[in-house]
């Protein structure tokens, strides 16, 4: 069957992003120095055993069931380290591998019909990740918060949410943990404002995720977002990673508001299926957080999902409520 997948992540690769920065003559003239140059002496060594240490860690089944067996296991603390030290060893090569074209390849290979492809500030750029949307139909780009001066108010960013919208923008990002702004202040309001004009949707990252380039690692309150679901019930929300270690938090709002929606990414298959008896199927999306954790990890997540729902969920969660969620036109 098709899928929607509705959370990746794309990054550009290290020539496109020097390409951006440098003036042509400058970038030939260090594309031609990068090919004559060698590798600095003891660099390289390094470098292997880097790799080796990587790809170890993936041969012993670095997948979505193991990270949620470990969480379980392990003390909060002990695992939190852990989490921050495979983030560390782990990133570098991911955001490497996270290309448009590896992405589309993944989504060749596993009947993935769409992927929504999220912004993630100075690494993933709002425009862009609107330029690889209008150049590949499958993606949907979201975006995240604008970079605006500090005292900004609620118009300066609904203008600059409007001309993203005109861009191709098809939803917004709300990450507490990269915004690090209250959830009262005006960019949050915009988001609404402007979801609520143009029907589109957005995304709440939720959960705990233990990560160095976070500005705050602590868990996003959705007690603090919970005037906005009273204030706008006409605008769609996911709750990302469906609050990740803590989703029965996930699921007491979402009976309360049925424009909630949660995707089941970073989640394990017995999750998914308490999820299900929960809340239901119709308002659980099919996620992966691609490239994260590792490069088939759109396969890995299929998979959990597979063993976690019937032949008709799998179908409403995999394809059917992405396209209710997303608003057809957009994934169609």
């Amino acid at each position: 069957m098709a899928f929607i997948d509705t959370h990746t992540h794309v990054f550009p690769t290290v020539r496109e992003r020097l390409q951006d920065q440098l003036p042509n003559v400058v970038f030939k003239s260090f594309d031609e120095w990068l090919q004559k140059t060698s590798v600095p002496p003891g660099f390289s060594a390094l470098k292997t055993h880097w790799i080796k240490w990587v790809e170890s860690l993936e041969a012993k089944g670095l997948d979505i069931e193991g990270v949620a067996s470990l969480q379980a296991r392990l003390h909060p603390q002990m695992y939190r380290v852990l989490e921050a030290l495979l983030t560390s060893a782990l990133g570098p090569k991911l955001v490497l591998q996270g290309t448009t074209q590896n992405l589309l390849e993944s989504m060749k290979n596993n009947g993935v019909r769409k992927s929504v492809i999220i912004a993630a500030g100075t690494h993933a750029p709002n425009e862009w990740v609107l330029d690889q949307a209008h150049e590949h139909d499958e993606l949907i780009p979201v975006v995240d918060l604008p970079i605006l001066p500090p005292l900004s108010n609620e118009e300066s960013y609904i203008n600059e949410m409007e001309r993203l919208v005109a861009r191709g923008a098809k939803g917004f990002q709300i990450h507490p943990n990269f915004d690090n702004i209250p959830g009262d202040h005006p960019a949050y309001r915009a988001y609404f404002e402007v979801a609520k004009e143009h029907d589109t949707f957005i995304l709440l990252h939720t959960g705990q995720f233990h990560v160095p380039i976070y500005k705050t690692n602590s868990a996003p309150s959705l007690l603090e977002f919970e005037g906005f679901f009273q204030d706008y019930k006409d605008v769609r929300v996911c709750l990302s990673h469906m609050n990740r270690e803590s989703p029965e938090e996930a699921w007491i709002y979402m009976k309360k508001y049925p424009q909630l929606y949660a995707d089941t990414s970073w989640q394990s298959a017995a999750s998914i299926r308490q999820a299900i008896s929960a809340v239901g199927s119709d308002r659980l999306l099919f996620g992966s957080d691609f490239p994260f954790l590792h490069i088939n990890l759109q396969n890995d997540a299929i998979e959990v999902l597979r063993s976690a729902a019937n032949d008709k969920v799998l179908k409403a969660i995999g394809l059917e409520n992405a396209l209710r969620f997303l608003n057809s036109k957009a994934s169609r």
